[in-house]
């Protein structure tokens, strides 16, 4: 990979490495010190306005991206106009959830918890347009900063609120001033550096043209949302907030990770944009490579936490997330599959098939329903997982089917990488599952990762050629 794409890679990987870390923190504080109910209760509210914050942006960002990597000198135009439609859509989305939430029926507490949340995504949605057109100019750096310093800010104030005893609705508190903090700095920065400014001005034709692009992107985003987070919202329905604190353990677990692929497909999206027009080598390449770089960070993570999962969650959570444990393994495998999702959608989207990829989001999201509708009332929590991953999995198999009739795939690599970085981490995953009875599990996480790494290069998985030009890229 070209230096400008390893060097933001590694600036959003180590952000979102920060991010999640100190997510995570702050989401165990709150599940060991509220207990699964009201654990529940706040990861209701923040799953509920998800999916409505999702209109707000409607596909203009991932457009905002792609155009001005292509003409850049447009991205003033570009912006502009998409900042005067989402205040508007701001607006009327903010309305729907407050709408709905009082339709359904949910007491005064959550509704509450409701009401912030999504002020909080709408500052959200804000700067996830501004940092997109650094993205297009090739610049995450600021992005990087405005992630972990938000999410620093919300553990400081969360934790203060938190072990003060204030009320819950304290702890969304915590969420809405750094995310409005992170709009002004990120603001300040585009002006600063690119002279772009944050001000709303609709022109007709750009919206006609941008919008007819983002409408695939759109609804995209809008069935990935509901996807992502409707079982929360049908368990919380059916089986009351409890069963959503226990859901939400494994979940905040297998998304904690998802930084991972976000990080590199956010550096790679712009490229498979630009090289899916002017050099279609380089774009198998890069798919291949990215592919490969994912499946060796995450299959040792899926094995590992798999098998460690009891050990994982009665430390961390208590055994008041006892029914945690058998929904864990099961997302964690399915990360494996939600990982090589991400370069698969961001491939399809870069290629002008973004109709495609909203086609297959679409068909996973129905069957997703269909499944949790069926699977919760048998097996509650674990019913929802079990949906879950066979969504990831449907979203990967026919991705790849659809991008192997765009490009000349190297199908017999992809299969020799997956194979042989499988058989490291089964070789690791062996190790564990003796090792966790005689010793502490954060030991054993240690010795599995030094047992991984000799078994890939005893397998030859990966050579000393590749980490060499690994550490080159990241010393530049």
């Amino acid at each position: 990979m070209p230096n400008s794409v390893a060097k933001n890679t590694a600036f959003i990987t180590f952000a979102y490495v920060g991010q999640k870390v100190i997510s995570f923190v702050y989401f165990t504080l709150i599940a060991r010190q509220m207990g699964a109910e009201s654990t529940g209760k706040y990861f209701f509210a923040m799953s509920f306005t998800t999916i409505f914050v999702v209109f707000v942006d409607l596909g203009f960002t991932n457009v905002l991206v792609r155009e001005s990597a292509r003409i850049k000198e447009k991205t003033q135009e570009y912006f502009s106009t998409i900042l005067s439609v989402k205040i508007i859509l701001a607006l009327l989305s903010y309305l729907a959830a407050f709408v709905t939430i009082n339709l359904m029926g949910y007491g005064v507490e959550i509704k509450s918890l409701v009401y912030l949340s999504a002020l909080t995504m709408l500052f959200d949605s804000l700067h996830l347009s501004i940092y997109g057109v650094m993205r297009a100019l090739g610049n995450l750096k600021y992005e990087a900063w405005g992630i972990v310093g938000s999410q620093f800010i919300t553990l400081l104030l969360g934790g203060y609120f938190l072990y003060s005893g204030k009320p819950l609705i304290f702890l969304m508190v915590a969420f809405v001033i750094p995310s409005f903090l992170n709009v002004l700095y990120a603001a300040s920065r585009l002006y600063q550096h690119y002279k772009i400014k944050l001000i709303p001005k609709y022109n007709k034709e750009i919206f006609k043209y941008l919008g007819r692009i983002a409408l695939p992107f759109a609804l995209a985003a809008i069935f990935a949302r509901v996807y992502s987070y409707i079982d929360s919202i049908i368990l919380s329905q059916m089986l009351g907030s409890t069963a959503v604190g226990w859901y939400s353990i494994p979940y905040k677990i297998t998304f904690a990770f998802q930084f991972i692929p976000m990080a590199l497909v956010a550096a790679l999206y712009p490229r498979f944009s630009e090289f899916f027009i002017h050099d279609k080598e380089k774009l198998v390449y890069y798919f291949e490579r990215g592919m490969k770089y994912l499946m060796i960070i995450v299959l040792p993570i899926a094995i590992g936490i798999t098998i460690l999962s009891k050990e994982i969650v009665l430390s961390l959570y208590t055994s008041e997330f006892l029914p945690s444990i058998l929904p864990l393994k099961i997302l964690m495998l399915s990360l494996i599959f939600s990982f090589l999702s991400f370069p698969i959608g961001a491939f399809l989207n870069a290629c002008n098939k973004q109709s495609t990829q909203t086609a297959i989001v679409f068909g996973v999201l129905v069957l997703n329903v269909i499944l949790n509708l069926l699977l919760i009332p048998v097996y509650g929590v674990t019913g929802a997982a079990i949906a879950a991953a066979t969504g990831n999995l449907l979203l990967t198999i026919i991705g790849y089917i659809f991008i192997s009739r765009i490009a000349k795939l190297p199908h017999k690599l992809l299969a020799k990488n997956f194979f042989s970085l499988f058989f490291s981490a089964l070789l690791m995953g062996l190790a564990v599952y003796f090792l966790k009875s005689y010793l502490h599990y954060l030991l054993v996480i240690v010795l599995a990762g030094i047992i991984y790494t000799f078994s890939l290069f005893i397998t030859k998985a990966i050579t000393i050629s590749q980490v060499k030009e690994a550490l080159s890229l990241i010393k530049r």
